[in-house]
């Protein structure tokens, strides 16, 4: 049930109020004349359609209200209000720390401390600016200003977004949402990245409203452009990517599985992906985890651009910029350490780690006690002018927080033994998350 007030009209002593149904519910709604927050004058209409008009008489009143006593549940209110003093603004701005209930009298903004870090900004502080409420609306808009505390610059990011939320669906679609996007922060030392991105999403679900089973289709154009690396001049600086991809994913305690197809499309390459994962939980609670990635270039014209563009058996080179590097540039140190799963999802820095054609893996873990597990990776990897390669690895895996830190202990590869190994302790690869905003989703997240 929604209901607006598209808008109002003084005519002489008496206002002209056009009214908009949002829904397909024909019920009752009452209309108010308010001086401040006192009633002056009170109307029941009994139908409401696209274009119903209904007069009031000004009398005391400032404003005009649609369901002032929330007499009837609404799927949004903030376009329940109109003011009569000319210019003025329909609901007045209210700032507010910190997350909470929506006041529809009010156009809220909720001001929170936003706190992050990369290597080469530093310590990232600045506050993030969103209408975020605690029960979702359909515009939703998140500012972040940030300043570097060691690159000093200022960084950041923001993002619009619009949801269609589907009551009546056919084909399952339940929302369509769209927006866009922008960020800035340093990729190296003295060397920012700009990255604007427009997408369409649509979600799908099954009528059974108990089930997660969830897929969703996105499209995304994605435009990047990067300060010039004077150490490496062959790097193409500034690129566009237009990219599709369906998603199907079932999250559940005892089992989850998901998998994904897509493909990118730039002026220069084109590749298409296939990954599924899948997790059980035993009742010894013990689990097995299976993921597998296949990756082919469609075709390749950026040989001269090095491995930037490559599939990635264990680092991905990230050019879209959708994953929490902290050290992104980093070839040595900690940092340099970080793993993401993603692509390849090998733990060993193999003598092969990029192809430019083709590459397929399979990455399974499995419970020894309790969070040590053993984990297993095998692949193919196919360069131009070089014949297939297969590849493996093996080793530990530290369990500790899953997908916020782990720790990957390596043991043997194709690099044949490596514990022991002189540079053992660079071997070993993490994933942690220093991102106090990333955080949250920890105590927030429904399933593992």
């Amino acid at each position: 049930m929604d209901w607006k007030i598209k808008r109002v009209k003084n005519v002489g002593d008496s206002v002209k109020v056009f009214l908009k149904n949002k829904s397909d519910r024909d019920l009752p709604i009452a209309l108010y004349s308010l001086d401040k927050d006192s009633i002056v004058e009170k109307v029941w209409i009994d139908h409401v359609v696209e274009d119903t008009v209904i007069t009031l008489s000004r009398k005391r009143a400032n404003r005009i209200s649609l369901n002032y006593e929330k007499l009837i549940p609404e799927f949004t209110m903030h376009d329940n209000y109109k003011t009569l003093k000319g210019f003025a603004q329909n609901r007045p701005i209210e700032i507010r720390l910190f997350k909470d209930i929506e006041d529809a009298e009010k156009a809220q903004v909720f001001l929170m401390p936003d706190i992050g870090f990369n290597v080469y900004d530093g310590v990232t502080a600045g506050a993030r600016f969103s209408n975020g409420t605690l029960l979702p609306k359909p515009f939703r808009y998140t500012i972040k200003p940030t300043y570097g505390l060691n690159s000093n610059k200022i960084v950041g990011s923001i993002g619009l977004s619009y949801t269609h939320n589907l009551e009546k669906h056919d084909e399952s679609i339940y929302f369509v949402r769209y927006g866009v996007s922008a960020n800035r922060f340093s990729y190296a030392n003295d060397l920012l990245y700009r990255r604007a991105s427009a997408w369409l999403n649509l979600g799908f679900r099954p009528k059974d409203l108990r089930s997660n089973k969830r897929s969703f289709l996105t499209f995304r154009n994605v435009l990047v452009d990067r300060d010039r690396d004077p150490a490496n001049p062959v790097n193409e600086p500034d690129y566009n990517v237009f990219s599709i991809n369906f998603n199907n994913q079932d999250r559940n305690f005892k089992r989850y599985f998901s998998y994904n197809a897509g493909v990118e499309v730039s002026s220069r390459f084109s590749k298409a992906t296939f990954r599924t994962q899948w997790r059980k939980l035993f009742k010894d609670n013990r689990q097995l985890n299976i993921r597998f990635f296949t990756g082919a270039f469609l075709h390749n014209e950026t040989q001269n651009d090095g491995n930037f563009f490559s599939f990635a058996l264990d680092r991905p080179t990230d050019y879209l910029f959708d994953y929490n590097y902290y050290g992104r540039s980093d070839e040595s140190g900690f940092f340099s350490q970080q793993l993401i799963i993603a692509e390849g999802g090998f733990k060993s820095q193999l003598e092969t780690p990029y192809a430019n054609q083709f590459i397929s893996t399979v990455n399974t873990s499995y419970s020894i006690w309790k969070y040590v597990f053993a984990y297993a990776d095998v692949g193919l990897v196919k360069n131009k002018n070089t014949p297939l390669a297969g590849v493996y690895d093996s080793g530990l895996r530290l369990n500790l927080l899953q997908d916020y830190f782990e720790v990957y202990l390596p043991v043997y590869s194709s690099n044949g033994w490596e514990v022991g190994q002189g540079d053992y302790d660079e071997r070993i690869r993490f994933i942690i998350t220093l991102d106090l905003n990333t955080l949250t989703g920890l105590f927030t997240r429904r399933w593992y």
